[in-house]
């Protein structure tokens, strides 16, 4: 599965999608497994935007509760249930624990209220139910957590997920279904026939500098926070769609945690998460509006300030600003709406057309990405007369391309035992596979069977191999360090000196070596 853009150029396509992020994604699967011709293009690296730069959990919204969005909720838990069934390797269960102090904001009855009606709202499709948990029983379960004022806590369950790695899932498995699929292809000029509508796009290769026009019959802007750039090479007076909101996370070192912390940051009262992730600490997130271009966003030292207050206000051990290992920052797509606090403004999603005929879609949240596209693809396919672009959307019961055919507790142990007998590798090392790869982890294995130094660390301490960088360049589209360090893993958060140098393959694809530019 390579990067090949002659089939963007020669064919022509039901649907365009501009933008490869979750949305994006979503939608190319989704139109492609209902017959449609789909191509989805980039300007960056698939998942290089928002959808690398979560809070790396899928859930329903406990505090979209208090904005009595119990529709958005109920969507969000089903799509959670969904997401558990058809990406297991890369979507668990995630158990969170909320501590409640006698200086607590919200009362513990209006807590115990807001679970039980998340758990209604879950049904069967609920993970576990809520429960309370004694002062000594969560100190015990929390190292380093502030004892004092402890009444005790709650505890409830969501999921949660490698956000960059199940875009780029999403994405290959529409590839795998038939779409044509490019990062790093730049939408720059739409096309209009005679009637005005719009029916292909000017793009850019920003790996060749090549321009070349894409022509389809329906274009979809699934852009996120350039949305409205896209939709301005439409149309030059077309209205402003976004009131962006950035998110910054900050990683710490690991503590310990068996289960994520749900607290309020003493300052202002906001929800936020500190979350075990990659045997480190996920710390965030802010929410504040932004007003620059989307190229620009970036963490700022006084995010950073902000996310250590809350940290340091609930856990013993003082963090300062040395022990931050990584910064993300990402922005919400969401709807412009008269909204003074950002953390107010509604995660629903809307669709628009233009005059043009370009479909759009903004605002929403990574849990609902799937849904999101099925509504939109409804609406696309209801203009097609043709059998096939008229059949019902099958995403709700389509295994990503990782996931196995058996149950994935089955499947690990008969995998995992193969990983060590037929190939030799250790424990701990088959076991990381197969919680990022799910069942490709066998084809890795094979892939690499050939050369045995592959399966050396690239950084000694750190899971990641050799053998996957080989693996992501010809299977999952990676062009720049970059893709392979920040999304398709995460070693370049944590090891910053890699993102200098270059991939270097040399002819034998058992080969591969970090050099400096």
């Amino acid at each position: 599965m390579s990067r090949d853009l002659e089939p963007l150029k020669r064919s022509e396509f039901d649907l365009l999608v501009i933008g490869g992020g979750i949305t994006g994604a979503g939608i190319a699967l989704d139109a492609t497994l209902r017959g449609l011709r789909v191509a989805l293009i980039d300007k960056g690296d698939f998942a290089s935007g928002t959808s690398s730069a979560s809070s790396k959990l899928i859930h329903g919204g406990l505090r979209y509760l208090e904005h009595a969005e119990f529709g958005l909720v109920r969507e969000a838990l089903r799509e959670r249930h969904i997401l558990l069934r058809i990406a297991p390797h890369l979507v668990r269960p995630l158990r969170i624990l909320i501590p409640h102090y006698e200086t607590a904001t919200r009362p513990r009855w209006m807590i115990k209220l807001g679970l039980s009606l998340y758990d209604w709202l879950a049904g069967r499709e609920r993970i576990g139910r809520h429960g309370w948990l004694s002062a000594s029983e969560l100190t015990d379960q929390v190292p380093g957590l502030r004892g004092e004022g402890l009444k005790g806590g709650f505890e409830f369950f969501d999921a949660q997920m490698d956000d960059a790695r199940l875009c780029l899932e999403v994405v290959l498995s529409a590839v795998a279904a038939g779409a044509r699929a490019a990062n790093y292809v730049e939408a720059v000029e739409l096309h209009h026939d005679r009637n005005g509508q719009a029916c292909g796009c000017d793009v850019i290769d920003r790996l060749s500098s090549e321009c070349f026009a894409i022509t389809a019959r329906h274009i979809v802007n699934a852009a996120g926070p350039w949305l409205d750039e896209v939709c301005r090479i439409d149309d030059s007076m077309a209205p402003q769609r976004l009131a962006p909101t950035k998110g910054t996370h900050i990683v710490l070192p690991g503590i310990g945690l068996t289960a994520s912390l749900l607290i309020t940051h003493p300052d202002d009262g906001r929800v936020m998460f500190v979350l075990p992730w990659m045997n480190r600490s996920l710390v965030g997130t802010t929410d504040t509006f932004y007003n620059d271009r989307p190229d620009d966003v970036a963490p700022m030292p006084e995010d950073a300030e902000y996310l250590l207050r809350a940290a340091n206000y609930y856990l013993s051990r003082s963090f300062t600003d040395r022990d931050v290992l990584a910064t993300l920052s990402g922005l919400r797509p969401l709807l412009r709406q008269n909204k003074a606090n950002p953390s107010a403004v509604s995660r629903e999603f809307a669709i628009f057309r233009s005059r043009s005929g370009l479909w759009s879609i903004a605002g929403g949240k990574y849990t609902t990405y799937r849904s999101m596209a099925e509504k939109l693809v409804d609406r696309v396919a209801a203009t097609f007369s043709e059998t096939a672009a008229a059949t019902e959307c099958r995403t709700a019961e389509h295994r990503l391309i990782g996931c196995p055919v058996e149950e994935w507790s089955t499947f690990c142990e008969s995998a995992q035992n193969r990983l060590e007998r037929e190939f030799g590798l250790d424990e701990k090392l088959a076991v990381h596979l197969l919680d990022r790869y799910g069942c490709r982890a066998l084809s890795i294995a094979a892939d690499s069977r050939v050369d045995s130094k592959l399966w050396s660390p690239i950084i000694e301490g750190e899971p990641e191999t050799w053998a996957e960088l080989q693996f992501q360049a010809g299977h999952e589209l990676a062009v720049y360090a970059a893709d392979h360090l920040l999304r398709r893993t995460r070693l370049g958060l944590f090891h910053p000196e890699l993102l200098e140098a270059d991939l270097k393959w040399s002819k034998s694809p058992q080969s591969v070596r970090l050099t400096r530019s």
